[in-house]
């Protein structure tokens, strides 16, 4: 590396990072991006097909399910999703993927100078980096997860063909709203004027005002709970197996999903929703590629299994509809009480949190990442003193699964949540074991 020239993964490090540190949200403004992408030959506007997803729950399984299905139908996809893992690369794929590591570090160094220049954010680089990676690819669809929000969030400046919203509820409430009308009308923010909207099941509360968007922007629209029909539903560790019927279809197909949890069928749902209407135009997205799409799809820390001896299963659950919904997995499938590590967030609903997942466990142990943003062990303590559990606390989360291990005398299931900085260290733990 030359004289001094800016390690490019330092560079990134140096940058102000909100999933690391917490701001007001009145912070977060797109003409100051706008303007740093139009530095840069504004490649967001060469961007075409783009599918940006909103949500509070299952938006990245939903992202995912798309990417899968279109790319299993013989078209070049793009996906942009946060956070990431293990490595930040993760975030860019280009037909299922990583970006590689020259062309990353060929566009930080293409994006340094500006990004000083007009104070970028880390997730506000990496967007960009994004955008200018898929100019240079040109995917048939690009499908883009919202970081936080929506109305003011980073991926919020192209001109979707599709917006995406998924279950909205109870999360961030610091920086977008206490009610669920708040936060949809912050969500709602990605839904513009000759976009095709598609919706998952929703609330009353947050219906209402995307529904008023939508009517404000004039955009068609579909609800997915209303136009897919879904049957003979059965789960297991294994996936998910059950019947579909599309609109204006006369018979059922049969779909396989390796994602564990009910709650995924809402997002095949919604995945098939946006699918059903791109077909009416584009006649290369089939149902055979669809299907083995859907059967094909995986994503890391969403009820991912990295032990079965004992089982020992990794979540990013990160709110309390996440919470409910791995409560589900573990009374429908697991059929037994687990041991759970819990980690979180500042800004986090943990009281509520711990509400859906308690009445499953048989022990917590609390623990912290390493992410500057943790909830200190001691304030989860006083926490969960208001609820009847016996709790363990360690200050790692390596620690953690130590103590899990040690303590599980009887064989009982392990579940790791609370935070994707906590998976994120779980799986790092495990890759090492093994």
């Amino acid at each position: 590396m030359a004289p001094n020239t800016i390690n490019p993964y330092k560079f990134l490090d140096s940058l102000i990072n909100y999933e690391r540190q917490t701001s007001p949200y009145y912070d977060f403004k797109l003409d100051k991006f706008i303007r740093f992408l139009k530095s840069l030959g504004s490649p967001q506007k060469d961007l075409s097909n783009v599918i940006i997803i909103a949500g509070t729950k299952g938006k990245g399984s939903t992202a995912t399910f798309l990417e899968s299905a279109l790319s299993s139908c013989g078209l070049k996809t793009a996906l942009y999703t946060s956070p990431h893992i293990i490595s930040v690369r993760e975030r860019i794929k280009f037909c299922g993927k990583d970006i590689p590591e020259k062309d990353f570090v060929r566009l930080i160094k293409k994006i340094q100078v500006k990004a000083k220049r007009f104070k970028i954010t880390f997730f506000e680089a990496i967007t960009a980096i994004a955008f200018l990676y898929f100019q240079e690819k040109k995917p048939d669809y690009i499908i883009l997860e919202v970081g936080l929000g929506g109305r003011l969030d980073a991926t919020n400046v192209t001109k979707p063909l599709v917006a995406v919203i998924t279950r909205i509820g109870y999360d961030h409430t610091n920086i977008l709203g206490k009610t669920l009308g708040k936060i949809a009308y912050e969500k709602a923010g990605i839904i513009h004027p000759g976009s095709y909207v598609v919706l998952s099941a929703q609330r009353p509360s947050a219906l209402k005002v995307l529904l008023k968007k939508i009517r404000e922007t004039r955009c068609q629209y579909g609800q997915a709970d209303k136009a897919i029909k879904i049957t003979k539903i059965k789960t297991d560790l294994s996936g998910s197996s059950f019947f579909v019927k599309l609109p204006k279809q006369k018979k059922s197909i049969f779909c396989r999903i390796k994602l564990i949890g009910r709650h995924q069928i809402e997002n095949v749902r919604t995945a098939l929703c946006v699918l059903n209407y791109l077909k009416i135009y584009d006649h290369r997205i089939n149902i055979t590629g669809v299907r083995k799409g859907l059967r094909n799809a995986k994503i890391p820390c969403r009820i991912q299994i990295v032990s079965k001896k004992p089982l020992i299963i990794l979540d990013g659950a990160h709110n309390p509809e996440s919470m409910q919904a791995l409560a589900e997995v573990v009374k429908n499938i697991l059929k037994r009480k687990v041991i759970f590590i819990f980690g979180s967030s500042q800004g986090k609903l943990i009281k509520e949190m711990f509400k859906a997942i308690i009445p499953t466990a048989q022990s917590i142990i609390l623990t912290q990442s390493q992410n500057p943003r943790h909830i200190p062990v001691s304030e989860l303590i006083d926490k969960i003193k208001q609820f009847n559990i016996s709790y363990k606390t360690t200050l790692t989360v390596s620690s953690a699964i130590k103590e899990a291990m040690q303590q599980n005398t009887d064989n009982r299931p392990i579940i790791i949540t609370g935070s994707f900085y906590v998976a994120s260290e779980a799986q790092q733990f495990f890759q090492k074991q093994y």
